[in-house]
């Protein structure tokens, strides 16, 4: 990780670990996924903060070097607000990968000014759509909850069953569907996850995979401010692909500042 400024943010009795990267341009703070911290970004940032942007890394809560606490939505968007507040910080982008990235599309509902916001393959439970009929809808999604609850009792851990709740209850498309700034969902092409999962838990991925992903063109193609983009990457797409994540990161807060979306590398 590129050397940087590091601070402690405490909100609600929870210290959120920031590490600013400083820089003069546009400022963009990135936010890792679900059980990873700030490092996860170490391709990108230096990236970045050669081409003149202001980053800054963040340690989700509960995550990192940041304080132990319980998962919410709430919770996570007033940790960055605070860390925005903190730092001064002038309507940043945020990009976000996987858990982050869910957490820069909600940033995206309620903060009009942010120029971009950008969700690298962030999704919710994966418990429907599916590409499969009605009955067989219904079998898969069954056969998901069982899995998904019975990986939370093994693991025996509440922070993770409030994640996986919290998770469950939100709707990614009505989020995607209510953003108020230029948000950008990357979704991944590999079967990475697939393979980590027993086969017949993985054939009803695959199928949620494909239903996911003719919702989301339909949802964008009826919301103005959304763009998806598609990788052959695995999950860790900014992991495989720093430069192509940088990419689309610097397109798009290119100094013209024209508003125009240029084609993607």
């Amino acid at each position: 990780m590129s050397e940087g400024t590091d601070h402690v943010v405490s909100r609600g009795g929870v210290d959120i670990a920031v590490r600013d990267h400083e820089g003069t341009g546009a400022t963009v703070v990135l936010l890792h996924g679900g059980g990873r911290a700030m490092d996860d970004w170490r391709r990108v940032t230096p990236l970045l903060t050669a081409a003149g942007l202001r980053v800054v890394t963040v340690d989700l809560r509960g995550h990192g070097a940041s304080g132990a606490a319980l998962w919410s939505w709430p919770d996570a968007i007033d940790d960055l607000a605070a860390v925005i507040d903190h730092l001064g910080l002038d309507d940043p982008a945020v990009v976000g990968h996987s858990l982050g990235g869910i957490v820069a599309a909600l940033w995206a509902t309620r903060r009009p000014r942010c120029p971009l916001a950008v969700n690298l393959d962030g999704h919710t439970n994966p418990t429907g759509p599916f590409d499969l009929d009605t009955g067989a809808a219904r079998a898969a999604e069954q056969t998901m909850r069982g899995f998904l609850d019975a990986e939370v009792r093994r693991a025996g851990d509440p922070a993770l069953a409030r994640l996986v709740a919290e998770l469950g209850a939100l709707d990614l498309f009505a989020t995607y569907r209510a953003t108020r700034c230029p948000l950008v969902v990357v979704q991944s092409a590999g079967q990475d996850l697939e393979e980590l999962l027993p086969p017949e838990v993985a054939t009803v991925f695959a199928a949620y995979r494909r239903g996911f992903a003719r919702e989301l063109a339909a949802v964008a193609a009826a919301t103005p401010l959304l763009t998806v983009v598609d990788v052959a990457t695995g999950h860790d797409v900014h992991l495989e692909a720093p430069g192509r994540v940088a990419d689309l990161i610097l397109d798009r807060l290119s100094p013209a500042g024209d508003g125009s979306r240029p084609a993607d590398r």
